[in-house]
């Protein structure tokens, strides 16, 4: 080989080092949980439903569809074609409930602003 498909080579294979690098420092600041975590559901407004995730995790779906619709008097389900769900754009998460199961597509995964508690007192 020649000094410059060697040179060329080297850089490539750099190139790829800093990118996986740099993929998993993104990977690390994911905030993701599973669907058999999921507590608890509410609606919050026509495209927003809140997700409780075990004792005290907010997470907050969104969906083009309207979820006043979701019938909340039946079994609901959060399904997604991986094993975790994490926030971002929700590709491949969705909401099923009702009689007929409608699936609602999830476009939007997001955590929850964390709220003070309230202090009680006389």
């Amino acid at each position: 080989m020649t000094r410059m498909a060697i040179l060329a080579l080297a850089a490539l294979a750099l190139a790829g080092c800093a990118s996986s690098e740099t993929q998993t420092a993104a990977g690390a600041e994911r905030d993701c949980f599973r669907p058999d975590d999921v507590s608890g559901y509410t609606v919050i407004d026509d495209n927003h439903i809140g997700v409780t995730v075990g004792a005290n995790r907010q997470y907050v779906l969104t969906t083009l569809f309207n979820a006043r619709d979701l019938d909340w008097t039946q079994a609901i389900a959060i399904r997604s074609s991986t094993s975790w769900i994490c926030t971002g754009n929700g590709l491949g998460v969705s909401l099923v409930g009702g009689d007929f199961n409608r699936t609602y597509p999830v476009n939007g995964v997001a955590r929850a602003p964390e709220t003070e508690p309230t202090v009680q007192g006389s």
